[in-house]
């Protein structure tokens, strides 16, 4: 591997991972373009002296120049594909780094910044690499070989550039200096839309049950435009930069070129030196050029880089300094004076001793929030980061890890185990999950209830057992479960006692029955067995709704993105057109000024063309400027809208479809899917229109200026304009595709793997997630290499066709120089047009090459936008107050779904009555209360308020009227405050004495006054600051703050031991004592004996 420079190493290392071999490699092309350059140049002069002169040197000059356009061509398709692999090889490295740190731990980053920075974010350092590495090179290079062959041809000349060319540099980083800050805003924009995207998706059940989706659409779309707003002033800045450089160059030229023209004039220089100049002057501002654009386009990527390289530079965590792995003398867990505390909330575990021998079980008591789930943390090294853990404690090196809030990662049941456990035969794994009653291991875990999820995390930890585990560590493992499915759990637990040490923190008695000892943190009282229960009804998935029924139309999607800013579109290719055909009309201008004057024609001749010159000049770099901000004005107009109609579109099928709640499908269709299309509409759309209007323009021209070098035009065009697509389509195999496919999927796989990072690691399966994370990455760079090398050649072929059109367009022009009956100065027209259709051309060979990636963009983006609407609604009829609530025959099934969930349903409840309703796992308990709030239609039968179907009724109406506490009441990642504030609209928020008089009701109030911050304390992603039992009781309390007169409580009990879960349920009765309350639960404590009962999976109605 070659050597550097120290100094010229360190700079590298600013631009990333890069390999100094493929520096190297750019370095030798860039001088192989620059002969190229000098080469057509010299070709280009002496055929159209040749041609006007009326000599037969033109012919050696086609040789020649049809030599230079093979070299230039190849050298193009190399660099694009070594930069390209340059790109993908420095991201992978940055990615590597970012996964293994994800997962190793020790990182504070949200899940939808974290997930976007390791997948898409990354994919800006694409730009920062492949357009930086050669526009560095390129400038480094392309204009010494340039000016040395000026000089030894024109001193003048070469003097004039020499002054200019610095100006340049000094612009571009005066510009370069304010857009580096206004990029790392733009992106910390969209790391906060990332964040909130996520939060937003896994809290809907919350946001539906309190009638906030249209609110937090609201705040979805202020966030959407502060991105846009942040991201334009950053562009602003940007394509300023452009438009300068464009101006210094232009003028630059421009003086080089009246320089040559004066000296023409008086005699004083050749035809072809002038013409040599003029071919060469531009290139050597181009590169600089180049290299201003390319850095300013790539800042997005040095942020993310930044960022990258930030969160991969912390040091280790000081959480784990004190644990030992491999406890000794027959003891599997060993815990001296084990103190764990946090910077805000004090100590949760002091001074705690604690020794679990091989084959002993252990239960671990205590009431919610004494520090049980704290100190299995401690136990399994999954604490928060913030948390500092003294004392000593030794551990198992193999840990099976059951937690309280489970996450998954795989898309079925059996390769969730299979990750866990990979030692384990199939036929295992498979018995393991039939005896906790999950019988159909291909099913989705997004889809699973919360007790089906709870069992799945338990199969998980005795699979993870029979594959050698020496500890076993469960966090209430039968919440949310009724109790046919509990005693599945703890018939599981009964197998493996004995056979390894297990620690289990509960709250009920059935689970501490099988314990060989028991431990008691705090005072608490284990609960009561669960009402008996026939046993689980066979679970039906809720399968994902379909879209429409059908494949979503990439051109209707299309078009429904462009409707809200359609005007700047057509305005966007208006500019570009013109932009285009002011960049071929200055090339062509110049080379008849030079030529008319050679001819020492009176200056005041020339003065229109010298005018001409500066007119195109200034006016194709205004264009291009403006042309650039109204397509991203006008795209992320189109992003916001978008965005606001997945969100709604997600809202309104997320009840029915567990798995569009997940983290990760959310970021991938708001963020990931959406970006992309933002990214390829402009890229696709204008460039072939913007390339068809510049082709027919200059054929029209040709035509007119000299019809028999059309052929030759044609012909070119058409391989650049045709043939070159689609040998890049061909050679692109669907690669570009394939790039965003598997870029969706490592943002999915990002998302879910983040939240159950801790489980991976303490049950020693980060490295293998990480490894299938880097392989799906290996495999993504695959595809972009494909790509890449797809989009060189199309390249190589436009460059071809058109650097050789414009010498081959000399021999068409010798007859009519010969004849007189073509103006000399037309020949330096024909032959130097071509050369100014390159950059259209190759936009063009972009737009197709991408235009797959967009249609599967759009057509997976179509399928949650594009969804049947809904009958329309009626207008708010419903009652001022409830004072009843009636089921009538309700039927309901999932969509997909071959039968229904619930079937015949009847209830009648009066306001101050409580309907408890009853059943076992898959029964349709939480089904039903989707059908109350709306969420899922009945198939038959009615809900009715006072006799007003629910069914008529838009969300918010329904909303103040009814509200729901989901089982998992999802705390957001934000203040306690925050998260109470959801309960009511801004306009009728609670003030702070109501917020503290609804803690008070769940009894957190005492807590919480305790804590430095108060009501704004952070909770952390999924309230990670608190307890199961704190976080239950903290959702209740949001609850609590709706005005609405029907409640819905989805088992508020769960996570709490006996004594709290009973004076819980005594206040919330005595809180809730005049509205209608609907309660789910499987304790028959948190019932009272004047409630009205539904029990669901058998025949029965509400009694009295």
């Amino acid at each position: 591997m070659p050597r550097i420079p120290a100094r010229l190493a360190e700079r590298l290392a600013r631009l990333g991972p890069i390999d100094p071999r493929a520096l190297y490699l750019l370095g030798v092309l860039a001088a192989v373009r620059a002969v190229a350059l000098v080469v057509l140049a010299e070709a280009l002069a002496r055929g159209v002296v040749a041609v006007i002169d009326g000599g037969d040197g033109w012919r050696g000059a086609v040789i020649a120049g049809l030599c230079a356009a093979v070299a230039r061509a190849g050298a193009a398709w190399l660099g694009e594909v070594v930069a390209a692999r340059a790109a993908i090889a420095a991201k992978s490295r940055v990615r590597r780094a970012l996964v293994l740190r994800y997962l190793a731990g020790g990182v504070d980053s949200r899940v939808g910044s974290a997930a976007q920075l390791a997948s898409s974010g990354l994919d800006d350092l694409d730009a920062f690499a492949r357009r930086v590495l050669p526009a560095v090179t390129g400038a480094a290079v392309v204009p010494v070989v340039v000016g040395l062959r000026i000089l030894a041809a024109d001193w003048v000349s070469a003097l004039i550039v020499v002054l200019t060319v610095p100006l340049v540099p000094v612009f571009m980083a005066l510009v370069g200096l304010h857009t580096r800050d206004r990029s790392a805003e733009s992106v910390a924009a969209l790391a906060r839309l990332s964040d909130h995207l996520v939060e937003l998706a896994r809290g809907l059940p919350v946001l539906v049950g309190l009638g906030r989706v249209d609110e937090q659409a609201a705040a979805l779309d202020r966030i959407s435009e502060e991105h846009r707003r942040t991201t334009l002033a950053t562009l602003r800045l940007a394509f300023l930069s452009s438009l300068v450089l464009e101006l210094i160059s232009t003028i630059s030229v421009a003086v080089v070129a009246v320089f040559v023209g004066v000296r023409l004039v008086h005699g004083e220089l050749p035809l072809e030196i002038g013409l040599l100049v003029l071919v060469l002057a531009p290139e050597c501002f181009t590169p600089f050029r180049d290299l201003g654009t390319a850095f300013h386009a790539a800042q997005s990527g040095a942020v993310a880089l930044d960022r990258a390289r930030e969160l991969t530079s912390r040091g280790a965590d000081a959480r784990t300094e004190r644990i030992a792995r491999g406890a000794a003398d027959g003891a599997v867990v060993r815990a001296r004076d084990l103190t764990v505390a946090y910077p805000e909330r004090g100590v949760v575990l002091a001074g705690f001793d604690l020794e679990v021998r091989s084959g002993e079980t252990v239960v671990v008591e205590g009431p919610s929030g004494a520090g049980k789930s704290t100190l299995l943390g401690a136990i399994t090294g999954t604490l928060d980061r913030a948390a500092r853990v003294g004392g000593a404690l030794e551990v198992p090196t193999a840990i099976a890890w059951v937690p309280q809030h489970p996450h998954t990662v795989d898309d079925t049941v059996l390769r969730e185990l299979r990750r866990y456990a990979p030692g384990v035969d199939d036929p295992e794994l498979r018995a393991v999950l039939g005896r906790l009653g999950l019988h159909e291991p291909a099913a989705d875990p997004a889809r699973l209830s919360p007790g089906e999820l709870r069992r799945l995390a338990v199969a998980r930890g005795v699979a993870r057992v029979a594959d050698g585990a020496q500890l076993l560590v469960l966090d209430e493992p039968t919440a949310h479960l009724d109790a046919h499915s509990a005693r599945l759990v703890v018939d599981e637990l009964a197998r493996v006692r004995g056979r390894v040490a297990v620690l289990i923190a509960t709250h009920e008695h059935e689970v501490a029955a099988v314990a060989d000892r028991r431990v008691t943190l705090g005072r608490g009282v284990l609960r009561e067995a669960r009402v008996e229960q026939a046993p689980e009804a066979p679970t039906i998935p809720a399968p994902d709704a379909p879209a429409s029924g059908a494949e979503a139309s990439p051109v209707r999607v299309l078009i429904a993105f462009l409707r809200p800013a359609l005007g700047r579109y057509a305005a966007a290719i208006v500019l570009g057109t013109l932009a285009a055909l002011f960049a071929a009309a200055l090339t062509a201008v110049s080379g008849w000024l030079i030529v008319r004057a050679s001819q020492q024609p009176p200056i005041m001749y020339l003065m229109v063309a010298i005018v001409g010159v500066r007119f195109f000049g200034v006016g194709r770099a205004a264009l291009r400027y403006a042309e650039r901000l109204v397509t991203h004005d006008a795209i992320f107009r189109s992003l916001g809208s978008w965005r606001a109609r997945l969100w709604t579109a997600l809202a309104r099928r997320g009840g029915s479809s567990r798995a569009l709640l997940r983290g990760g499908t959310a970021l991938d269709h708001l963020v990931v899917t959406a970006d992309r299309v933002r990214d390829l509409v402009p890229r696709v759309l204008l460039p072939v229109a913007v390339g068809v209007a510049v082709v027919a323009a200059a054929l029209v021209t040709v035509a007119l200026l000299h019809a028999p070098a059309l052929p030759v035009f044609a012909a070119a065009l058409a391989v650049a304009l045709v043939l070159a697509p689609l040998v890049t389509l061909v050679a692109d195999s669907a690669a570009s595709a394939g790039a965003g496919r598997f870029s969706s999927a490592l943002t999915r796989r990002m998302a879910a793997a983040l939240p159950a990072a801790a489980e991976l690691r303490a049950n020693g399966a980060a490295d293998r997630a990480s490894a299938e994370l880097l392989e799906l990455d290996a495999r993504a760079g695959d595809t972009v290499r494909r790509s890449a090398l797809a989009a060189g050649l199309g390249s190589a072929v436009v460059v071809l066709a058109c650097t050789a059109a414009s010498v081959l367009v000399l021999p068409a022009t010798v007859a009519g120089i010969a004849a007189g009956t073509l103006p000399t100065e037309i020949v330096a027209v024909l032959a130097l047009l071509p050369l100014g259709l390159i950059d259209p051309l190759l936009a063009v060979v972009d737009a197709v090459q991408h235009a797959p990636a967009l249609a599967a963009a759009l057509r997976r983006t179509g399928e949650l936008a594009d969804p049947v609407d809904p009958a329309p609604r009626a207008t708010d009829t419903g009652p001022s107050r409830v004072e009843e609530l009636r089921i009538d025959g309700v039927t309901a099934r999932w969509p997909g779904a071959a039968v229904p969930v619930v079937e015949g349903v009847d209830a009648v409840v009066q306001r101050g009555e409580w309907l408890a309703i009853e059943g076992p796992s898959g029964a349709g308990k939480s089904t039903l209360l989707s059908v109350l709030v709306g969420q899922l239609p009945a198939e038959r039968g009615h809900v009715l308020l006072d006799g007003v179907d629910v069914a008529g009724l838009d969300a918010t109406s329904l909303a103040r009227r009814m509200v729901w506490c989901p089982q998992e009441g999802h705390l957001f990642d934000s203040t306690v405050r925050a998260n109470l504030l959801l309960a009511r609209p801004r306009d009728d928020a609670p003030r702070d004495g109501e917020l503290w008089a609804a803690l008070d009701a769940v009894g957190l109030a005492d807590a919480l006054r305790a804590h430095p911050a108060g009501l704004d304390a952070r909770l952390g992603s999924e309230g990670a600051g608190l307890s199961g039992g704190q976080r239950q009781r903290l959702a209740i309390a949001r609850t609590l703050l709706s005005r609405a007169d029907v409640v819905l409580l989805d088992e508020p009990t769960a996570h709490l031991d006996a004594a709290t879960a009973g004076e819980l349920m005594r206040r919330l009765r005595v809180a809730l004592a005049d509205r209608i309350v609907v309660l789910v639960t499987h304790h028959p404590d948190d019932m009272a004996p004047g409630d009205l009962r539904l029990a669901l999976g058998r025949a029965a109605v509400a009694a009295g």
